[in-house]
């Protein structure tokens, strides 16, 4: 029997709730009478479950704190005899305290902002004052909070979703590199067992992906031997010549030179025009017939776009930069640091 829309939105409700002991067999739909459970649909879904996981974990832990604000200062407010609203007002007052330094150093060090350059002297000094006075309230907050919790006051009941890893096939057809220097694109030491496999999503108009690229070239140095670093094209909607950049990477990747097109593209990112693409081509060797009709006919290149795109979509991408480090999703452009750190967790497991 068919399971109706009210038994599948229960199944949902229990599933947000943290009842996965018995949900993950439950039966969620069929297909010409083959039952599929909810099991089979997280795990081809891992990303999109994870996300409602960890929204369902911060509308609960913001909920908890806010609450606990409230209980403290109506607490207070009792033993003081004295309303909430004065209470609260009283406790700010007593913790947060402005200086006139404070104002002078700030309005100096802000006096360029377009925002305030409009405004009179006094005005100035009111929004520069104002902003201060929010900035030390959440900092007074945050304690309270941090207070809380340490004494156990406050008690987070529900546990944080810890991230799963993601499956990640490497594609025969991915670009990939061993080393720091853009000829390394044969193993050093390593192939498909390279103890770390880092795949990252990126498009060559981002200015963020262009900002971790010298610490990418430090751990491919670092760990020469150990890694191998798959890139796969993502570009995003509103970034109109990361598209055409990607497929012209592509097209000198036939030729064995996607990653110097990859540099190039990424050291002008101002500079993305067709005529562009051309000079790229011819300074690293690549404009001759095969690329020029690599460029006219586009869908093979737009096809493995598209496939990438899909894949990163499938494993929760949906900005860039975004990396999965032996299947551990990272987004952003992280410092060295945070890429190490995971690197070294994994390769110590290992």
């Amino acid at each position: 029997m068919e399971m109706n829309n009210l038994r599948l939105l229960s199944l949902i409700v229990a599933f947000l709730g943290g009842q996965l002991t018995f949900a993950k067999s439950e039966p969620v739909y069929k297909i010409y009478g083959k039952t599929i459970t909810l099991e089979e649909v997280i795990k081809g879904n891992k990303a999109g479950f994870y996300e409602v996981e960890k929204k369902r974990f911060e509308l609960i832990d913001q909920a908890a704190r806010e609450a606990f604000l409230n209980e403290y200062f109506e607490r207070l407010a009792k033993s003081n005899k004295t309303t909430l609203e004065k209470a609260r007002e009283e406790y700010f007052k007593k913790n947060v305290k402005i200086s006139e330094k404070e104002v002078n150093d700030t309005l100096t060090q802000f006096k360029d902002h377009p925002r305030l350059k409009e405004l009179k002297k006094k005005d100035q000094v009111k929004q520069i004052r104002d902003y201060l006075v929010e900035r030390d309230k959440r900092k007074v907050v945050e304690n309270i909070l941090s207070v809380g919790l340490a004494k156990g006051d406050l008690k987070i009941i529900t546990k944080e979703p810890v991230e799963p890893k993601y499956n990640l096939v490497v594609n025969g057809d991915d670009w990939v590199r061993y080393g720091p220097n853009l000829n390394d694109i044969k193993p050093l030491g390593c192939s498909k067992n390279c103890p770390i496999t880092v795949v990252e999503y990126s498009e060559f108009e981002c200015p963020f992906c262009s900002k971790v690229i010298p610490d990418i070239k430090r751990l491919l140095g670092e760990y020469k031997g150990k890694i191998r670093w798959i890139v796969r094209d993502f570009p995003l909607s509103f970034h109109q010549r990361a598209r055409p950049a990607a497929i012209a990477a592509i097209c000198a990747g036939e030729q064995g030179k996607y990653w110097h097109m990859y540099s190039k593209l990424f050291e002008n990112q101002e500079k993305l025009g067709d005529k562009d693409f051309e000079s790229y081509a011819k300074s690293i060797g690549v404009f001759n017939a095969k690329y020029k009709k690599c460029m006219a006919n586009t869908a093979p290149a737009m096809a493995r776009i598209d496939r990438n795109v899909a894949s990163g979509a499938r494993h929760g991408v949906s900005g860039t930069p975004a990396f999965f480090i032996n299947g551990r999703r990272m987004a952003g452009a992280l410092p060295y640091s945070q890429f190490k750190q995971v690197i070294d967790a994994e390769l110590s497991s290992k």
